[in-house]
């Protein structure tokens, strides 16, 4: 069984994929392939988008977001240099995993939900997702609220989405109705 979890930016996507993990699925975290294939591809995106990127020789993500989620077109240029090999990993992964749960905001737009026997959305309040992104990656209020920005919202997903889980109360809350769902596509795979 491969569960797609999607959602928008701080909607709760990791927190959802801890309780399918304490349910024995693989987590498959496209975030963290992404963060590794943008330095493999280091040179390339350097190329792109110049040395500005760089600090200490490394890729600087903020500093990178800053530059494309500001400007569509050089948001569609960084997803081409990184899209088709994060893809393939992703691919090659599920296929290792007998149950994986693949968290990505772009599950759908890198087309990986045509991977998933089950495809979960986290729906959250716009200003919550902002505050939490505010707290958690020490990002302004303009610079959360490009993020969010920068993606395609919820409700042009729906088609591609078995169920949406609301993630607007409290954590304990958010928990059980993940869980829930959890378990009953845990007892399917």
């Amino acid at each position: 069984m491969v569960v797609g979890v999607t959602g928008g930016y701080c909607s709760g996507k990791t927190l959802a994929c801890s309780i399918f993990k304490e349910l024995g699925f693989a987590h498959i975290d496209v975030d963290r392939i992404g963060h590794e294939v943008l330095e493999e591809m280091k040179g390339k995106v350097v190329r792109e988008f110049g040395r500005t990127v760089l600090t200490e020789g490394r890729i600087d993500r903020r500093a990178l977001g800053a530059v494309v989620f500001g400007d569509p077109e050089k948001k569609r240029m960084l997803e081409a240099i990184l899209h088709p090999t994060m893809v393939r990993r992703v691919k090659q992964k599920v296929r290792e995993q007998r149950n994986a749960v693949v968290s990505a905001a772009l599950l759908v737009e890198m087309h990986l939900y045509r991977l998933c026997d089950f495809v979960i959305a986290i729906q959250i309040d716009e200003e919550l997702a902002i505050r939490r992104g505010m707290k958690r990656d020490g990002l302004s209020r303009g610079e959360a609220k490009a993020r969010i920005g920068a993606q395609i919202p919820l409700k042009e997903k729906l088609q591609y989405v078995d169920k949406v889980i609301d993630n607007s109360g409290t954590d304990s809350e958010f928990r059980m109705r993940v869980r829930r769902t959890a378990e009953c596509l845990a007892e399917k795979g």
